[in-house]
């Protein structure tokens, strides 16, 4: 089951396109992707001087007529790709439910990992506090993917470093993780989430979705019962301009010091906003990172 925006022009659109990583791994198999390893694949690398004992087959007869030595071809090992998607599922990415943040989210977290999938990577999902997916490798898996994805409710508070390590520890080869949220949480909770996965030697990316409601809420209102999404505290705002623009400042600080934390670590970021369309995401704000290609 897949979401009613996955059309067979999406998902065409979408073949399209791979993923990048910023540093070479080794695979578990076969794929599409440079690996350390030299070996016989179909990517040319470099010569090298001809050994005793090295596949005559292997000798580029074409130097050898030029030059009078033999000198062999060396060719860079493509292997799979593995990929790790984390999606945050807290409250906070499904408030207020008329923007589809939520929605907007999951199924970028889908998104990329049919990207994975047709380019016959390893991908695993984790939807912080509701599973912990299998690996999986094939376009087909995308259906299961789908279902699983399309099934979670997002919820109350979870303990976000506890899951974050639950789905680091399930990690057994380096690759790409990606963490897809709104990151409106308190800053020590996500420094931990990412200390986790740099510990694991990954290749990481950042996509912080946000709704208009996030940047400026409730626009045309100006006193409300507010009810924290994590907690469920209620506090009385008045949201007048000095009011607004304090929150203004302190969102515009709070994304700062995120950028600020991710780039020193060497983790890529991208800023997402609900407002728009999934392919104007990927191919904007994912894009500009090099995340994809």
């Amino acid at each position: 089951m897949l979401p009613a925006s996955f059309t067979p022009d999406f998902l065409s659109q979408l073949e399209l396109l791979r993923l990048r990583s910023r540093r070479a791994f080794l695979g578990s198999r076969q794929g599409g992707h440079p690996s350390p390893k030299r070996g016989h694949g179909i990517e040319f690398s470099d010569y090298r001087k001809y050994e005793q004992g090295d596949n005559p087959r292997h000798i580029d007869w074409g130097v050898y007529a030029r030059t009078d030595r033999l000198y062999v071809k060396r060719f860079q090992e493509e292997q799979d790709l593995h990929v790790l998607i984390i999606l945050d599922t807290s409250a906070s990415m499904a408030t207020p439910a008329h923007e589809h943040k939520w929605e907007k989210a999951r199924d970028l977290a889908l998104a990329l990992a049919y990207v994975a999938l047709m380019e016959q990577d390893s991908v695993m999902l984790s939807a912080l506090g509701s599973f912990h997916s299998p690996a999986f490798y094939g376009g087909r898996a995308i259906h299961t993917l789908g279902k699983l994805l399309c099934q979670i409710q997002p919820g109350k508070s979870k303990d976000l470093g506890q899951e974050m390590r639950r789905a680091a520890s399930r990690i057994r080869f380096p690759g790409i993780a990606i963490v897809i949220s709104d990151f409106l949480m308190p800053f020590a909770v996500i420094e931990e989430a990412f200390l986790t996965l740099r510990a694991k030697n990954l290749d990481i990316s950042a996509v912080q979705i946000l709704g208009p409601d996030d940047i400026n809420p409730l626009p045309e209102t100006a006193s409300a019962l507010a009810v924290d999404s994590e907690t469920g505290e209620v506090m009385e705002l008045a949201l007048d301009e000095t009011q607004r623009s304090e929150y203004g400042v302190l969102l515009v600080e709070h994304n700062q010091r995120l950028k600020n934390f991710l780039a020193d670590g060497r983790i890529a970021y991208s800023l997402a906003l609900s407002s728009k369309s999934l392919p104007e995401i990927i191919h904007e704000s994912i894009a500009e990172t090099g995340l994809i290609e």
